[in-house]
């Protein structure tokens, strides 16, 4: 279980790690003379501007939930630290 645990663990950061990097590359339009080419790096920079916005539309929705688990877990907290003191 623990390797598990540690495997998936790796292979979600190399996937983050993946993912950042490929964001940080600048996406430059070709200068290519041939059609082909440039058409193909535009499809590719459209493919590129939708999955940046599918990304950071499901890293909002998960941050938004995340926040509520956390306050939910913080009034939990303090109910039973309030139940203690009395």
């Amino acid at each position: 279980m623990q390797t598990l645990f540690l495997e998936l663990t790796l292979l979600v950061s190399l996937a983050i790690v993946v993912y950042l990097m490929a964001a940080a590359v600048p996406r430059v339009e070709g200068k290519a003379d041939e059609e082909k080419e440039q058409d193909s790096t535009r499809r590719t920079g459209h493919h590129f501007d939708k999955l940046d916005k599918t990304l950071l539309k499901v890293k909002d929705k998960f941050l938004r939930k995340l926040k509520i688990v956390v306050l939910k877990a913080d009034n939990f907290i303090s109910k039973q630290l309030k139940s203690k003191k009395d």
